[in-house]
């Protein structure tokens, strides 16, 4: 049987959006980069069908429509406006995820929805860039998928009536499945907490509120820390949780590590041969040695290449890596993105840059999720239209109408010596 490590590398969360800092870092600033060049093409192209008269005497104005459409210089040419860096779009997603975070509060929604819709709108806005996409409808639309994700299908009105909205929310639903590579599955790091805590329950040393009271804290910052971080991209779900609980209370963290991972000093039969003991719990999960020994007989070696003192080092610097990372958005932090004063000063005016370098062709969901409909229809039509002027080719070259249907049509007549029944054939 697979190791839980062995089944959850096979996920798509390890396999797909599992990545080192520098990864993650230039997966940014590739998005940031290839959203400037697009928006630049479709802002230039725009300009280019709008009347040139009157040019020189708005040189330099500010679009008062906001419709991402640049503005002509001195010499009639179009101006491209400054666009958002990849540092300030990270602040505004972080942004519109506390937003989130609010609204899944609004809703009442379980944990694992709140956490699989952050999830969602992290991995959608790390690959579609915030120029591209209006990230506060898309908050809306990562709610919902991640309800349904999670297995609870609520009724589009109700989210409109919560949130007093009319907004379309179908219209970004595929927008973000397809952001995501259509992975819905999400590993969460609760079942993980709520293990720990069975573990040390067992010790039987440890006092019950103290373990309550680190529960309680954990679980609070698993609701807010990684949702706001970029731990979810670096780190499994054990690992959060342990960091988490770290944060918590380090003494019960470290404990269950090295109850975990402890090293059994090496032991000799009576004829001076290394001892081979097994593993605790190997009996029944298929473990047995290279060498062809006995099921469940681990050497030493072995035995401290597993639970031993070296890779418990290599775990806690990973939990101590984690924990830093998560120490930075700590669940008091929340005051921090509703400030008024915060706002206005780094919010708003990344926000204000936004509504004049955003796409002219992709903001508004509902009219591209129209555009491409009326593409599907005409690619529909335009296949039809050459599968038709296939058949009167061939037709014209051997005779007779070889179009769809003219096999049976030429049968009917056959059946009736040459001449069709208006009424049919025989019933």
């Amino acid at each position: 049987m697979a190791s839980e490590d062995a089944r959850y590398r096979e996920t798509s969360q390890f396999e797909a959006w599992s990545f080192s800092p520098a990864q993650l870092a230039a997966m940014r600033e590739k998005t940031n980069v290839l959203a400037r060049q697009r928006i630049a093409e479709r802002m230039l192209a725009s300009a280019s069908n709008l009347p040139t008269s009157n040019n020189t005497s708005k040189a330099n104005t500010p679009d008062p429509s906001g419709n991402g459409t640049p503005n002509p210089n001195e010499n009639g040419a179009p101006t491209l406006p400054d666009f958002l860096k990849s540092e300030e779009e990270a602040l505004l997603v972080s942004f519109y995820v506390s937003e989130l975070l609010r609204a899944a509060d609004h809703l009442g929604v379980p944990d694992e929805v709140r956490a699989t819709a952050t999830v969602f709108f992290r991995r959608f806005f790390l690959t579609n860039s915030i120029m591209t996409y209006p990230p506060q409808e898309m908050i809306l639309v990562a709610l919902f998928v991640g309800s349904k994700a999670e297995g609870r299908f609520p009724r589009i009105i109700e989210f409109q009536q919560k949130f007093n909205t009319k907004q379309d929310i179908l219209a970004g639903e595929f927008l973000l499945c397809q952001g995501n590579r259509f992975n819905f599955e999400v590993r969460h790091p609760f079942r993980a907490l709520m293990g720990a805590m069975m573990e040390l329950r067992s010790y039987g040393d440890i006092d019950e509120q103290r373990i309550i009271a680190a529960e309680k804290r954990a679980h609070e910052i698993l609701l807010f820390s990684p949702l706001m971080t970029d731990a979810y991209f670096h780190y499994t779900p054990s690992q959060i949780m342990f960091a988490a609980l770290s944060l918590a209370d380090r003494g019960l963290a470290e404990r269950l590590i090295q109850e975990t991972f402890h090293f059994v000093p090496p032991t000799t039969n009576n004829d001076n041969t290394p001892a081979q003991t097994p593993l605790p719990g190997s009996e029944n999960s298929g473990l047995a040695r290279k060498d062809g020994g006995g099921k469940g007989q681990m050497t030493n070696d072995e035995r401290a290449a597993i639970i031993g003192t070296g890779i418990r080092d290599k775990v806690m610097g990973t939990i101590e890596a984690c924990r830093t990372m998560l120490s930075n958005e700590l669940p008091e932090r929340k005051s921090h993105w509703t400030s008024e004063s915060i706002f206005k000063s780094q919010i708003r005016p990344v926000r204000k840059k936004l509504t004049k370098c955003r796409d002219p062709d992709r903001w508004n969901l509902s009219e591209l999720q129209r555009q491409r409909r009326e593409q599907g229809l005409r690619r529909d039509d335009s296949e039809e239209r050459a599968a038709a002027s296939k058949g009167s080719k061939d037709a014209a070259l051997f005779g007779g109408d070889l179009a769809a249907g003219a096999p049976e049509k030429k049968r009917r007549k056959v059946d009736g010596n040459g001449q069709e029944d208006p009424f049919g054939g025989p019933l």
